[in-house]
């Protein structure tokens, strides 16, 4: 297997070109980690066979997948494999195209919808722009974005909901994802959306070791840690922007998280960021 990496803004994009191989994938666990993300897969040559959440599918040349890598997941590739492999940041992604299909199981686009090949060789041709261009990266994947968010629209059958044994931290997940730029969204706004008891939303979240407050503000945290690294957004605009209505309280709980206060973190994220 052979992968040329870039980064190019807010995502890694990611050449692929493999042998046959097969391997599974655990859901990510942190919700600062490497898993939680979504990974756009776009098929150049041989065949790629993804299982995920109990469904299955083929993708062959021309192909589009959109992979949400906090659920497990099983590959399989065979010898003459090349793809190219755009991963985001799950809050990104459930933001601009994701959100209203994050309880699908199989979000593909195939080879014969129209806009297909022009999103394939917009990834491309991101994948090859300059390191320096920031701007043409980030114009390429907005314009990515917005047209997967229609083709999903066009090319996902909204009947086929994941299976029940998903589990209900997973939609509460996926309403904190939803409504995580909602200052005061609670565990009573939760249970209304998910339609049971706000006591079924608290023992739901201490069955997994935390609290719904808890849990809101570890991903408002790492959403905010993620754009401090990643973006020249202002501290208070980041803030605002995950639904902390008070700089003072965003302040004190990002020190508490990280160690370190969300200005200094800015300042010093070349020291922070992976080489």
């Amino acid at each position: 297997m052979h992968v040329d990496s870039v980064l190019r803004d807010i995502a890694a994009i990611h050449h692929l070109t493999s042998d046959a191989f097969a391997f599974s994938l655990e859901g990510a666990t942190a919700f600062g980690g490497p898993g939680f993300c979504a990974h756009i897969i776009f098929m150049r040559s041989g065949q790629l066979r993804m299982v995920q959440t109990g469904h299955s599918r083929t993708l062959t040349q021309g192909d589009i997948f959109v992979a949400c890598a906090w659920r497990p997941m099983t590959l399989e590739g065979t010898d003459d494999l090349d793809a190219l492999i755009i991963t985001l940041p799950a809050w990104w992604a459930m933001q601009r195209f994701l959100d209203g299909l994050l309880i699908l199981p199989d979000l593909h686009v195939g080879k014969d919808y129209f806009a297909t090949p022009i999103m394939a060789k917009l990834a491309g041709t991101i994948f090859d722009l300059p390191n320096d261009d920031t701007a043409s990266a980030a114009q390429g994947l907005t314009m990515i974005a917005d047209l997967m968010r229609t083709a999903l629209a066009a090319c996902v059958d909204t009947a086929k909901s994941l299976p029940r044994w998903q589990g209900r931290i997973g939609g509460i997940l996926e309403f904190i994802m939803r409504n995580l730029d909602t200052p005061g969204v609670s565990a009573h706004d939760a249970a209304a959306s998910l339609k049971c008891s706000v006591r079924t939303i608290y023992k739901t979240c201490a069955s997994h070791g935390t609290s719904f407050n808890a849990f809101l503000n570890e991903i408002r945290l790492v959403t905010a840690q993620y754009q401090l690294m990643h973006t020249n957004d202002r501290v208070s605009e980041i803030a605002y922007g995950v639904g902390f209505s008070s700089l003072s309280h965003f302040a004190h709980l990002f020190r508490a998280r990280f160690g370190v206060s969300a200005k200094a973190m800015r300042q010093g994220r070349s020291a922070y960021l992976p080489h």
